[in-house]
């Protein structure tokens, strides 16, 4: 089993390492050259997001394989809108960006007022896992400074409960 959790400062650079190999392999692919210029100038490159990330504003949840990081999930500073989401190629289709999604949303459970929906602008090649974990299209495929994508959102199914709200289970929602 992996162990999950956010990342410290001093993990961010690894984690933007992750991201950059795994975004060349699957996803520049897909895009015109800009795209992925894009990409490293808006994340990878951008100073202000990476200070962002150090000190928590823009939080970053990662998966590890003992201590090698395998996965990350990366949030907007407002903890509603998933940014960067990547899976080390060896670990695809084994359950790392599912458990990190779980781990994500008990996170932001916590938080007053406990957010409703979570959005995200999904890549070609993640949409068909986003729609499988309860994601819906919110209109069709877009293309920004070469980057294409699909405006996506996540209804999060709070439950009452004698003890206040929970969540329910990524894996209840996705076998209905």
């Amino acid at each position: 089993m992996y162990t999950i959790r956010k990342i410290t400062a001093d993990e961010v650079d690894e984690a933007l390492a992750l991201a950059l190999e795994v975004f060349m392999e699957f996803e520049a692919p897909d895009y015109k050259p800009e795209g992925t210029e894009a990409f490293k100038k808006d994340i990878i490159e951008n100073e202000a997001f990476i200070s962002k990330c150090r000190q928590g504003i823009c939080p970053i949840y990662a998966a590890f394989d003992k201590e090698k990081m395998i996965g990350i999930m990366g949030m907007r500073a407002n903890r509603t809108h998933i940014m960067l989401v990547f899976t080390r190629k060896e670990y695809h289709r084994r359950g790392v960006a599912s458990a990190i999604f779980q781990y994500l949303l008990e996170d932001i459970s916590k938080d007053d007022p406990a957010p409703r929906e979570i959005t995200l602008n999904s890549s070609p090649y993640g949409k068909p896992f986003y729609l499988r974990i309860g994601f819906e299209p919110q209109s069709g495929e877009q293309e920004k400074n070469g980057i294409r994508y699909t405006p996506m959102k996540y209804e999060i199914p709070w439950h009452e409960t004698q003890n206040g709200i929970t969540q329910e289970s990524l894996q209840e929602r996705t076998q209905k």
